[in-house]
This record gives structure tokens, C-alpha cells and sequence, in this order.
């Protein structure tokens, strides 16, 4: 029966003594009883019988066996499953008939038969008498006990019966000891476990003081031992245990909940994410994260730990800690400039800090040192030859110097920009005057900023030949001699030194020559030549000569006076010509009164100018100005420029050096100096308003503010002047940059003007100088006085940022009327000094801001620091391609002296007023390549023809547009680099080659010339100015420069193009179970999957020097886009690529195929035109090809390249997307240009 102990009772089954020794085979049995029910067969009272247990899986013992030979009682226990039905049978008695049958249950009396009536003593309704069995329903622990049955009060039967349960709870779990990860518990076992020995326990784990009792979290121990050691635990965490004991029944109760304890601290073992981490300057980078999850934190968290260090350098780590958990942003200052650094952020608890995810991160470009030992090596009347060594620290890419030279006696400064980069320069400073003392300086300059001065020169340039002397008298003073008066010459350099007089008679040809030293400044002088021969016709001239302050023994000799003859005779005075002695008091009075005139005529037409809008541009197009027009403007200026004539009217301006523009830009400057009123300006509570000191609002046109209840009537102004436009009064608001004094006023101004656009051509800080503050909310809601800003957009281009404002003037209670959506067109490109390399960004730009002005909408308002020059440079831009749609003519002098009287030295520089001319002649000849989604496919149609043969051909826009987009060509000076000796083996074509401008750098190799080297250039995306790296296949030589390329712009996505052999184009990354080792890097194989024609593999690139690795994907699709077959599935590697290439990712997309050319061009350009669509709805394919031929000249190799963009783009993109209004369409008064099919003669 041993085996039946532990096991649940199935039933009870009553044999014969014949089947008593099988009692397996209960199928003779005289009583079966099965838990759940039983069956019950008469049986004789003279029988033997016996009592067996069966278990469920049939194995069986005997209990008890009574029969004609008295019984035998079994000492096993019967034991029974708790809800089980139990039926105990007494078995009969021999002889005489039952008369009473009684049932004990440990010696109680519980039932009691007697002559058929039925007595039950204990009243439990459970417990009934079934025939002469005693039968237990649903039996309970409580009723295990020894059952004995009587019949005629003869003991037949005892059965002890055992009720087997799960066990009583275990007491409480005590916590003995705990680590971070583990704790000790103990508690007590059961009372008791219920006629079924305990197992083992499970521990219940509870996390946090309110969380769940999961069952993933229990734990089962491996006995019933009463202790245990939870391991796995997250430290710094609460938790509380409670205890299951287990027998073969099943599980107790759970135990009372433990005590709640907290696991001890460790370091933590999560990263933040560092979501954005780019330059801000020269001098700082901003860092954004977000936070490692709260898991991974391991205690109190008290903030983060910034470390960074130069990548070059292993030493000179330097630390910032942040007690702010909640920061999730910080901006590093006083870096190098341009310099790599390794920053590193991690969080700290008070147990130590966790491990760092670390970015690497370039500086912006900064300013130069100064350049070393400027010298003067050769010095005429009108130059200088500089020679001068390259900074100590460039701080960037030095691009070129700008000579500046300073006119020391009017204080005038002039700016010479010379775009060159050798180590040791020379230039040659023309254009100076004639003995005058200069004082010279030169200044380095990157992509960014212009650098320090200098040691300056002090140098006087060499004297020139003084004008002609002029003879005032010639007599006869004897038969043989003359006597000569002159003056002195009007044009003096210096000094005269000598003067050289020469004559001969009618009998000679050859003149003698006397000299006479002048040492005195006189302004008249006289001397007598003798020995002459009477009655002879003598011929007389004049010469002054200065000696060269810088070589003395040479002389400049002048122009000969006019020649004058005398007739030598005794006492006669014979002049043959008349002397001119008033010439100088003629010429002065004929200048007064022409002065005079030119006054009066200004003075009508200055009132002219500001009585009526500027309509003078109604004029039709001529060569030469109409009269009226000329006493305005001059005849040289004022007339208009016929479109056809403007190709050749700018490049006769820039012959000869610009020589052309600086002539016509001096003159607009001399007839736009007027005396004009600004004495709001002037005053003293109004000075501190404005940025600058010379920078004034001219009274007649500023823009008066209203005056608010309660202020002073001077609260009404603000420097900014209303400008015309073309045929539009008052078209554009010109202002400054908004100082933080003037904030209130500047948005106060915006409402009041009902303005709706607002241009702003200017960074907030340039060259280390405030140029602008930052007059609108970094996010969010900011109120400005009276009114309020909220930045509800902000959305950053590669070459601007639009942000959208809704303001809201907070006097007005009418909410409909209260508020306004603004627009602000934030051009980010314009370089520190000078203007932009190409204008079709900047073309591209005033169309799309200027014509967002919707109908009804104020003036545009218009701003850069002073708001002066690149204002103006913007507005005449606009105003003339207005004219251009209406008028087809310019009139670029014309509008800018106007436009001059409205607000002071708008446009100013020349080298503005050249960008000008060129940034139209650009608009004229490309003419309007921005196409709308819905005209793309017509607009495609007229690029393609064929003839009867079926050979393509393309039409006359097509043959422009590209020989326009590929008509750069690239200096010497600006592939410098790529065609060093030591860099040539570097390049697989020498036709496709960096511009030193675009290319990218990689970490030099110290004492080893040209090893920053590589045959890669930075394109222009859609959203950043370097979204694209476009390089060549790596060769077996430069494998390392590829990677070090890779490492140090931290690039994640490559797109390989070309295919892979082991000759011409290898293959350049490690096999899976390797490793390259680049010295500072390794580079590593993590895994490779093939998606059909695309194969994408990835890699770590882990830095051997500190804990840093960045991960890289190679995404190949050998042989696009040719093997794109249909064409719509060009697309397909683009859509690939841009999913991968998360937004938050730093570095640039690095493009590869065989020579850095055409097939990663048109990736780049396909990808960037894909976002163009997405958010403006056009496409301007022209504008990227010329932008990217300029980068890297050779990559569009045929009109075939340049065709099968638009091809593309119209099967591949268009087919397959829904077109979307753009972020804001153009509204109103745009100004598209004709799209001309024949090219511009």
C-alpha cells in the first residue's frame, strides 16, 4: 500500500476470496466504488470478503480481509484527494442476518442502523448511509479519521482514512541579506501540510510599491527547504516577496506579504541617445538627447557628465557635469574652431556613472590668425607688390586674403579680395595714387569668417610726372635774349625738382635743353636765355620733373608746355600766339554756375521724388534716356536695358577687372550723397534704437509708429523706411536687424503695417560679432508688448529656414481680427563677407518669399544687420525681375539711385552691385526652370523630339539649359589640391576632381604633403547645405583615406554603385570574420543580407583609443540606374536608402561610383528632387545640376546625363506619389519669367 500513500484515492472495490488475489481485475468484484460514483452487488453474509484501494493509474492494494476465518486489519492508511467521494463498505457478517449496523468515526457514533430505521448521530450533510456503505460527498481534510463499522454490534471493519490537501500557508518571508541584484529570504514552513509532504515553494515577486503580482517574476525553489536566494533583481528598486508552499496536491495560499525592501545602488548601465549634436559657431556645438530608460538608472539620479576632447588629441579631456536630470540639451563653448572633437555624455548616480555614448563632431569654421611678415618687395606710383606667409592657425580652409589699404589723408579704406590659399602669396596692389601715404593690412578668410589683421605697412607710393608747366610770358629782353615767365604745373606730386627749359631757332631741329633746379614752391617763376642770334624765329617749351621718393636717382619728367614762338629782334615783343593767362578764372567761374544749375535742378526733382510713387520705369526701353529722365538720373544710368542687351552689357561692365562697375557704382555713389533729413534719428532718446551710429531713417520716408495712451510723441519711431518697388509705392519696409530694446516696436510695426512676409538676410551672430538678436520664440508663446509671437513651424532648408508665427495683438478683444499668421524667409547662406558663390539659390529664394505675399498684404519687410546692404541687394533683385515680366528691360542704376533716397546706402558695396547684375543675367538666360508637379510631364514633352528615324533628339530649351548648367569652368587656383604630384595617383579621372571649395577633408598625416587628400566633394541636399558625400571607388591605395573619410565625418549610410571585381574596383571593406585596422579605428563586418538586386551590409567602426564606435551601412545596387528596367523602379534605391537614413543622423550620405560622377550625381540629385516635391509641389531640375557641376565640373558628361533626370523624375517619382500642397504656395504677385525656347542672343 506504500505506493498508494501519496497518491489521490480512486475507489474502494469488494471482492470474493477468489478474486481476492487478483484484485486488478475488478470485473468479479461484488462492489465498485469509483470517485464520483459506485456500484453496489448484493452479497451473502455467509461470503468472504475483501476490501481493496485502487489508485487512478490502476494499481491496487488490499485493505482488509475478513471472512469465514475472522479478518486481518491492513495498518496502511487510505488516503483521498480533498473533494473527493468516498464510499466505505462494511463488509457482512456470517450467520445470522443483519439486525443493526452502526459507523464510528474515532470511537464517535456517527450513524446507526436498526430494523430498517436509520439514526444519523452526527448531522452532517455530506456524510450518508448508501446500502450498508457509509458514503462521504465531497470529503475535506476534516474528515480524515478512523472509521469503524459494527454489525450487530460486532466490529467487522476499521479504515483509516487520510484526506490528502494542499498546505496550510508558510509563514511570512523575513528578508536576512540583500545586494543590488539579489536577496536572502527565509521563513517558516506550513502548520501543516495536509497528509502530502511539501515539495518546494514558489516565491511571488512584487515590483514597486503598487505593482503586480506577475507570474513571469515567480520563482520556484529546488526543495522544500525553507530559504532561498533571489537572483536577477534590478538594483535601486522596491520590492516585496510572499511565499507558495506546494505538495502533490497543489499550491497553499499565498504567504503574508513581506516588508518592502530596496535593492542597493549600482552604476548605471544605460546611455543616454543623443538625438543632435552639430556646430552652432566656430567656438561651440549644441547637444541634444534624451534620457536612457529608468530602468537602466540604478539609483538617484542626479544628472549627466559631459566629457570631450579633441579626436586628434588622446590627452586634454575635459569635463562638464549637469545636476539636472531633466536637461536634455547643453551647448559646449570655447572650442577650436574648426576642429574635431569626441564628445562623450553619460549619467551619473551616487554609486558612480554609466557608460558614455559618444559622437564625434566637427566646429564650424572660424576666424584665421593673422597672417606673417607682410612685406613690401617693389613700390611704383600706382602699385605695390605684397608678399606676405600664410596664419599660423587657419581655423578653417583658408579660401583667400582680403587687402585692405587705407587712403591715410581722406581716411578711406578699400577691400581687394584675393581668392588664394598658397603658403607663401604675392600680390601686386594696383590702382593707388601717385605719392600718398598708405597704410596696408591683410586679413585671411575661410568659408565663414575673415580672420585677424596683419602687421600693417605704412608705405608712400612713388611720385609721377607733374602736368605741363604753363608759360605766361615771352619778350624779347635784348637782340640776344629772351626773358620767360611760367607757372607751375597745376598736377604737383610731391615737389617739383627740376624744370627743363627747351628751344631752338628756324635754322634748327634740334632743341637745346637748359635745366634749372627748383627748390622753392612757387608758384610762378622766370628766367633769361642769352646768346641767342637775332632776327631769328625762336621756338620755346617748358617741362617739369620730379625726383622718386623711392629710387633718387631717377626723375619723373612731365608733359612739355605748349610750345610758344618769338621773333628775336632789338626792343620788339612779337608773339606769335596769344597766352592764355585766365584760363584757371574761367574754368572756375564756367564750374560755379554749373554747380549752381546742378543744385537747383536736384532740389526740384528731390521734391519731385517724394510727392509721387516711382513710375519712371513706365518708360518704354531705350539706348539713351529721354530728357526728363536725364535731369533726373544723368544720361548715363538712367536709361533702361533692353533683356536681349543685357548678356553684353554685363560683360562689358566686367572687362578690364570690373572695371565698368566700379566706374557706374562710384557714380550712383557721388549722385546719391544727398544732405538728407534724419532728425528722429538724431534724437537722444531715439539713438540707443538704433544699431548702428551712421545707419539712420531718413524723416520723409521712415515708417512712423503709432503712439500708444500714455507714451511720448518720440515713441513712434523706429529705423526702418518705406522703399518703392516696381510701380509699387511703398512696396517693401527696409530695417534693421531688431535690437532687444526695440523688440515691442519691431512686432508693433508688423501689425500696424498689416505685413504678412518678412525677409531676413543675416545670422545672428557673424564672425564673432552680434549682427541681429533674436526677436521671435525659440518655441512656443512670447509677448512682445502689446503683442503676441507664437512659433507654430519652424522648417530648416539647405540654404534657409521658414518660420511660421501666428501674432496676435492683445489690445484687440475680437479674436477674428486679433490675430495674423506671419511668414519668415530666414536666408542662412549668405557668407560672413562678400556675397554667395552662385545666385540661383538666392534667385530661388526672393521668388518664393516675395511671391508668398498674399493680396491685400502690407509691405514686405526686408532686413539684414544695418539693413542696408543686403536689403537693398534683395529689393532691387525683386524690383527688377518685376520689370523684367512687364517690361522686358532693366534699369539697375536707375531704381538704386531712387531707392537711395528712401533709405541710406542701400546696396552697399560693389561687389553687391555686381551680384546684382549677375544674379539677373542668370534669371534672363536660364529663365523659369522651378516647374509644378501638375505641368512636369508637358514641360518634359517639349525637352524630348524625334525625327522619322526614330533617333532621339532633343529641342533648343534642352541644348541651353545644359550647355548653362555646364558652362563652369574650373580655375587652377581652385583644383589646386587635386592636381598636386602627390595627389594626382589619387584620382581615377582627372576630369572629375574636387573644387577646393567643395571637397572634403580627412585627417592630415603629419610632415606628409597632401595627405588630407581625397577625391571627394560635399554636395548640396534639399535640407542641409552638405547632405551628400560624392566620391570615387576606393583604389588599393586609397582604402585607408576612404575609411578615415568615413570615420571623421561620422557618415552611417554609403550607396555603392559600382561594381565590385578584384582588379579595377575592389572590394574595400573586411570579410565577416576579420577585422581592418585603420589605427585609430578598426573596421568590422556585422552582418549582410541581400533584398533582390540591393545588398546591404553593416559595420562598426570602434575608435582603438577610447570607447566610442559608430555604426555604417553599405547599401550596394551594382549598376544603377541602368539596370532599372522599367524606369519606374528608379526609385526604389532612393526610397531604400532614405528609410535607413534616419534624419537625426550627423554625418553626410556618403555616394560612391567609378569616378565620383555621373550615376552618384543622379542619386543625389533624384533624392533631393524627391523631398523638393514632398514639400513645395515643384521641380527645378536645372538649379541642382548647375549647383552640382559647380562643385565637381565633369559629372553631367552628356545632355543624355541631363535628360535622363527629367526622365526619371517624371516615370520614376510622379507615378508613384500624390502630390501635396506645398509648406506655402505662392499667392500672389509672382513674378514667373517666360520660359523661352530659343536661347537669348
Amino acid at each position: 500500500m506504500n505506493h498508494l500513500k501519496k497518491s489521490p484515492f480512486a475507489g474502494f472495490s469488494l471482492f470474493t476470496p477468489e478474486m481476492a488475489n487478483n484484485i486488478r481485475g475488478a470485473s468479479g468484484a461484488l462492489y465498485h466504488h469509483r470517485t464520483g460514483g459506485s456500484s453496489v452487488r448484493r452479497w451473502r453474509r455467509r461470503d468472504a470478503v475483501a476490501c481493496g484501494a485502487r489508485s487512478p493509474d490502476g494499481r491496487a492494494s488490499r485493505l482488509l480481509q475478513r471472512g469465514r476465518g475472522g479478518g486481518r486489519e491492513l495498518p496502511e492508511p487510505v488516503y483521498v484527494r480533498a473533494g473527493a467521494n468516498v464510499s466505505l463498505p462494511c463488509p457482512p457478517a456470517e450467520g445470522p442476518p443483519v439486525l443493526t449496523l452502526t459507523w464510528w468515526k474515532d470511537y464517535t457514533k456517527i450513524v446507526e442502523v436498526h430494523e430498517e430505521q436509520t439514526t444519523l448521530w452526527e448531522a452532517e450533510p455530506h456524510i450518508n448511509l448508501m446500502s450498508d456503505a457509509l458514503f462521504l460527498r465531497n470529503v475535506v481534510y476534516g474528515d480524515s479519521a478512523n472509521y469503524q463499522c459494527q454489525i450487530n454490534e460486532e466490529q467487522r471493519a476499521s479504515i483509516r482514512l487520510l484526506v490528502q490537501d494542499v498546505p496550510d500557508p508558510p509563514g511570512m518571508p523575513l528578508i536576512i541579506s540583500f545586494t543590488s541584484r539579489s536577496v536572502n529570504l527565509s521563513w517558516a514552513p506550513s502548520i501543516d501540510n495536509h497528509h502530502s509532504p511539501i515539495i518546494h515553494y514558489v516565491i511571488h515577486v512584487r515590483v514597486g510599491e503598487s505593482g503586480e503580482w506577475e507570474e513571469s517574476n515567480d520563482i520556484m525553489t529546488t526543495g522544500n527547504g525553507t530559504s532561498w536566494q533571489v537572483i536577477g533583481l534590478q538594483p535601486y528598486t522596491v520590492y516585496s516577496f510572499r511565499v507558495v508552499a506546494v505538495n502533490t496536491i497543489g499550491a497553499s495560499r499565498p504567504s503574508k506579504e513581506s516588508y518592502y525592501m530596496v535593492t542597493l545602488r549600482e552604476v548605471p548601465d544605460g546611455k543616454p541617445n543623443i538625438t543632435y549634436a552639430h556646430n552652432t559657431s566656430s567656438s561651440s556645438i549644441l547637444l541634444q538627447w534624451a534620457p536612457p530608460p529608468k530602468h537602466t538608472l540604478h539609483g538617484e539620479f542626479l544628472g549627466y557628465r559631459i566629457t570631450y576632447r579633441l579626436r586628434e588629441k588622446a590627452r586634454g579631456e575635459r569635463e562638464i557635469t549637469l545636476r539636472d536630470p531633466l536637461a536634455t540639451d547643453f551647448t559646449i563653448r570655447g572650442l577650436n574652431a574648426f576642429s574635431q572633437y569626441l564628445i562623450s555624455l553619460q549619467v551619473f548616480n551616487p554609486a558612480g556613472r554609466g557608460p558614455a555614448t559618444t559622437v564625434a563632431v566637427m566646429t564650424d569654421e572660424g576666424a584665421p590668425s593673422r597672417p606673417k611678415n607682410l612685406t613690401a618687395t617693389r613700390i611704383t606710383n600706382n602699385s605695390v607688390k605684397l608678399r606676405w606667409l600664410e596664419p599660423e592657425h587657419s581655423n578653417g580652409i583658408i579660401q583667400g586674403y582680403n587687402i585692405y589699404h587705407l587712403d591715410v589723408g581722406p581716411n578711406h579704406t578699400e577691400r581687394k579680395k584675393v581668392p588664394n590659399s598658397q603658403q607663401v602669396m604675392e600680390y601686386a596692389l594696383s590702382s593707388l595714387k601717385p605719392y600718398t601715404q598708405y597704410k596696408v593690412w591683410v586679413k585671411a578668410y575661410t568659408g565663414k569668417n575673415e580672420g585677424l589683421a596683419s602687421n600693417s605697412l605704412e608705405i608712400i607710393t612713388d611720385v609721377q610726372s607733374p602736368s605741363a608747366p604753363i608759360i605766361t610770358n615771352l619778350t624779347c629782353q635784348s637782340i640776344d635774349t629772351i626773358y620767360i615767365q611760367w607757372d607751375r604745373p597745376k598736377t604737383v606730386f610731391h615737389r617739383i625738382d627740376y624744370y627743363f627749359i627747351a628751344y631752338r631757332s628756324e635754322n634748327t631741329w634740334d632743341f637745346e635743353e637748359i635745366s634749372v633746379s627748383s627748390s622753392q614752391e612757387r608758384q610762378s617763376h622766370a628766367m633769361v636765355i642769352s646768346n641767342l642770334t637775332s632776327n631769328l624765329m625762336y621756338e620755346v617749351k617748358i617741362q617739369g620733373a620730379s625726383r622718386s621718393v623711392v629710387e633718387h636717382s631717377k626723375l619723373f619728367k612731365g608733359p612739355y608746355s605748349e610750345s610758344k614762338k618769338i621773333f628775336l629782334q632789338s626792343l620788339t615783343s612779337s608773339a606769335l600766339e596769344e597766352v592764355t593767362i585766365g584760363v584757371g578764372i574761367i574754368a572756375g567761374i564756367i564750374s560755379v554756375s554749373l554747380v549752381l544749375l546742378i543744385a537747383i535742378v536736384a532740389f526740384i526733382l528731390w521734391r519731385k521724388y517724394f510727392q509721387a510713387a516711382y513710375y519712371y520705369l513706365d518708360d518704354p526701353p531705350r539706348k539713351r534716356a529721354t530728357s526728363e529722365l536725364s535731369k533726373t538720373f544723368g544720361d548715363s544710368d538712367s536709361g533702361s536695358i533692353e533683356v536681349s542687351s543685357w548678356p553684353d552689357h554685363v560683360c562689358s561692365l566686367h572687362a578690364d577687372g570690373d572695371i565698368g562697375f566700379s566706374k557706374e557704382y562710384e557714380t550712383i555713389q557721388q549722385a546719391t550723397d544727398l544732405d538728407l533729413s534724419s532728425e528722429c534719428s538724431q534724437l537722444a532718446e531715439n539713438k540707443n534704437k538704433n544699431r548702428y551710429v551712421n545707419i539712420v531713417a531718413y524723416d520723409h520716408s521712415r515708417v512712423i509708429l503709432k503712439i500708444l495712451p500714455g507714451q511720448k510723441k518720440t515713441t513712434d519711431y523706429i529705423n526702418a523706411n518705406y522703399i518703392d518697388g516696381y510701380n509699387e509705392p511703398n512696396a517693401y519696409i527696409g530695417t534693421q536687424g531688431p535690437l532687444p530694446s526695440t523688440f515691442d516696436d519691431y512686432w508693433r510695426m508688423i501689425w500696424e503695417q498689416k505685413v504678412y512676409i518678412i525677409i531676413m538676410i543675416t545670422n545672428l551672430v557673424e564672425r564673432g560679432r552680434r549682427k541681429c538678436d533674436m526677436y521671435w520664440p525659440k518655441e512656443g508663446i512670447e509677448v512682445y508688448g502689446i503683442m503676441q509671437v507664437k512659433l507654430t513651424q519652424e522648417v530648416e532648408l539647405a540654404t534657409y529656414t521658414i518660420r511660421t508665427f501666428v501674432i496676435r495683438n492683445l489690445k484687440v478683444k475680437k479674436k477674428t481680427s486679433s490675430e495674423r499668421t506671419v511668414y519668415q524667409y530666414h536666408y542662412t547662406n549668405w557668407p560672413d563677407h562678400g556675397v554667395p558663390e552662385h545666385p540661383l539659390p538666392v534667385l530661388s529664394f526672393i521668388r518664393k518669399s516675395a511671391s508668398a505675399n498674399p493680396p491685400g498684404g502690407g509691405p514686405i519687410i526686408v532686413h539684414c544687420s544695418a539693413g542696408v546692404g543686403r536689403t537693398g541687394t534683395y529689393i532691387v533683385i525683386d524690383a527688377m525681375l518685376h520689370q523684367i515680366k512687364h517690361k522686358q528691360s532693366l534699369s539697375v542704376p536707375g531704381f538704386l539711385k531712387h531707392i537711395r533716397q528712401q533709405r541710406n546706402f542701400l546696396v552697399q558695396t560693389e561687389e553687391q552691385y555686381i551680384f546684382i547684375h549677375d544674379a539677373l543675367l542668370e534669371a534672363i538666360e536660364s529663365g523659369e526652370t522651378e516647374i509644378p508637379v501638375t505641368d512636369f510631364p508637358e514641360y518634359v514633352q517639349k525637352l524630348q523630339m524625334s525625327n522619322n528615324d526614330n533617333e532621339k533628339e532633343y529641342s533648343p530649351l534642352l541644348e541651353k539649359q545644359f550647355k548653362l548648367a555646364t558652362s563652369f569652368k574650373a580655375k587652377d587656383f581652385s583644383i589646386i589640391s587635386a592636381t598636386k604630384a602627390c595627389n594626382r595617383p589619387k584620382n581615377r579621372n582627372t576630369n572629375i576632381i574636387p573644387v577646393e571649395s567643395y571637397r572634403v577633408h580627412i585627417t592630415p598625416k603629419p610632415g606628409k604633403d597632401g595627405s588630407d587628400y581625397i577625391n571627394a566633394s560635399f554636395f548640396q541636399g534639399f535640407n542641409k547645405l552638405n547632405e551628400f558625400i560624392i566620391t570615387q571607388h576606393p583604389t588599393f591605395d586609397t582604402m585607408p583615406d576612404f575609411w578615415q573619410m568615413i570615420w571623421d565625418h561620422n557618415c552611417q549610410t554609403i550607396v555603392l554603385l559600382s561594381f565590385v571585381d578584384e582588379k579595377e574596383y575592389p572590394c574595400f571593406w573586411p570579410d565577416e570574420d576579420k577585422e581592418n585596422d585603420y589605427g585609430t579605428f578598426k573596421v568590422k563586418l556585422s552582418e549582410e543580407c541581400s533584398q533582390g538586386c540591393f545588398v546591404t551590409r553593416d559595420f562598426i567602426l570602434q575608435s582603438t583609443q577610447d570607447d566610442y564606435e559608430v555604426i555604417c551601412r553599405i547599401i550596394e545596387c551594382s549598376g544603377w540606374p541602368e539596370c532599372c528596367l522599367p524606369l519606374s523602379s528608379v526609385y526604389d534605391l532612393v526610397h531604400l536608402v532614405q528609410d535607413w537614413h534616419l534624419e537625426y543622423q550627423n554625418g553626410p550620405m556618403v555616394v560612391v561610383d567609378r569616378f565620383g560622377g555621373t550615376e552618384a550625381a543622379t542619386f543625389c540629385i533624384l533624392s533631393t528632387l524627391q523631398k523638393q516635391v514632398e514639400f513645395e509641389n515643384v521641380i527645378d531640375i536645372y538649379m541642382f545640376s548647375k549647383l552640382y557641376h559647380m562643385r565637381r565640373p565633369g559629372i553631367w558628361q552628356s545632355k543624355d546625363d541631363y535628360c535622363f533626370l527629367f526622365r526619371a523624375v517624371e516615370k520614376g517619382l510622379l507615378a508613384n506619389i500624390e502630390t501635396v500642397p506645398p509648406f506655402n504656395s505662392p499667392v500672389t504677385n509672382g513674378h514667373v519669367l517666360p520660359v523661352k525656347e530659343d536661347p537669348v542672343v
